[in-house]
């Protein structure tokens, strides 16, 4: 299990299959969370999100985002996306995206990584947008976002 904090009150934290299962189903049906991550996506059930958990813990890291150490949403550290869902919509706007997103920074830099991407981003979401052009993130060429943790 791996944990990253900072002492700020959030943290991400490494879930068991079976946690994650549990935590993750009612953000998932959530039509905010389905539109804005999903595409518009019907809701999940069991297969779908054990098949997330796979697709995510294979290619990357991923975490329960935690306040006070219950569950509040999930975020990834991939390759070529850093995927940051807010699952409940009272913890939405509050500033704990922007901890997720410099916690996911640093663990990328210990990994030695050279940038982050960011695949897309829905064009209504206006607060996943903000996010992450305050993280330093530019559109490049082919329409994702990146963020370049060493200068050339």
């Amino acid at each position: 299990m791996r944990i990253l904090d900072r002492g700020r009150g959030i943290r991400l934290r490494t879930p068991s299959l079976d946690e994650y299962l549990h935590h993750a189903s009612p953000w998932y049906r959530d039509p905010e969370v389905l539109r804005f991550s999903e595409g518009g996506a019907q809701p999940y059930g069991p297969a779908q999100l054990r098949a997330m958990y796979d697709a995510l813990s294979r290619k990357g890291d991923l975490y329960l985002i935690e306040r006070a150490t219950e569950p509040i949403g999930d975020a990834a550290l991939l390759p070529d996306d850093v995927p940051i869902v807010i699952g409940r919509p009272d913890d939405r706007s509050r500033g704990i995206g922007t901890e997720v997103l410099e916690l996911l920074v640093l663990r990328a830099r210990e990994l030695g990584w050279h940038e982050l991407r960011v695949a897309h981003i829905d064009p209504d979401n206006v607060r996943s947008q903000r996010l992450y052009a305050r993280a330093g993130f530019v559109r490049i060429a082919d329409g994702s976002l990146r963020l370049r943790l060493v200068e050339p």
